[in-house]
């Protein structure tokens, strides 16, 4: 299992390669120990300092986690997050490596708020249609979802959402194309209802992300709010 030192490529980064190639093909499953740096310099054949530049870098990629006294783990992977552009979340977790997954729980017709009448440039007596769903990564919720629209986007109760993208959705049955967002984050706890619904203690924290999104003409579109499992994503600044 020795490594080549005789290729252009540094014994350290032939390592992470391969760890990295373990990780992603399961042969190293989430959760499972990785052998002390003692062990990887014997196994590989190469020094303590190539397999801690090798184990830093897979840390620094989100591959690894380091537990005090305990050693270092497959770190389950987290779905990265940016502040600009529009991206769906069904398109963020593939990028990330795992399968998407929605399930809606209420689609409804409600009355808007003064903000939202002015976000959305309601006209008078207009509703708003209401979408949450829970969200999904590997078939684990990560996230609940809650999308308001205008009263227009009523089609949306004659569609199955349900392990769909909603972005996917709008674009390929209705021509309706998003182009940017102004998305704002603060932390928030759990609700007992949030809680259950995810599958976590009440009062765990989440990552509130609400985005206001729009077209190419600068139209508000949508307004939404992400309450996300914090430690199931990372932020991209």
């Amino acid at each position: 299992m020795e490594l080549d030192s005789t290729i252009s490529t540094p014994l350290y980064q032939q390592l992470e390669n391969r760890l990295r190639q373990e990780i992603d093909s399961g042969q190293r499953p989430v959760g499972s120990r990785i052998p002390t740096e003692n062990e990887l310099s014997q196994q590989y054949n190469v020094s303590r300092v190539t397999v801690r530049k090798a184990l830093a870098g897979l840390s620094e990629n989100g591959y690894l986690e380091r537990k005090s006294g305990k050693g270092t783990f497959v770190a389950e992977k987290k779905i990265q997050r940016g502040f600009s552009g529009v991206t769906s979340f069904s398109d963020l977790c593939r990028m990330t490596g795992v399968t998407p997954g929605a399930k809606t729980i209420k689609i409804a017709l409600e009355e808007p708020s003064d903000a939202e009448i002015e976000l959305l440039q309601l006209s008078p007596e207009e509703r708003i249609v209401v979408l949450e769903r829970i969200r999904y990564a590997d078939d684990k919720p990560v996230l609940l979802e809650t999308n308001k629209f205008s009263e227009s986007f009523s089609f949306l109760f004659s569609e199955n959402l349900n392990n769909a993208s909603l972005f996917e959705t709008l674009k390929t049955k209705h021509n309706i194309l998003f182009s940017h967002s102004t998305k704002t984050f603060d932390i928030t706890f759990a609700s007992s209802q949030e809680a259950k619904l995810l599958g976590i203690t009440k009062g765990y924290p989440l990552l509130r992300i609400a985005s206001v999104i729009q077209n190419a003409d600068n139209t508000v579109t949508n307004l939404c709010q992400q309450l996300c499992i914090g430690d199931k994503f990372k932020i991209i600044v």
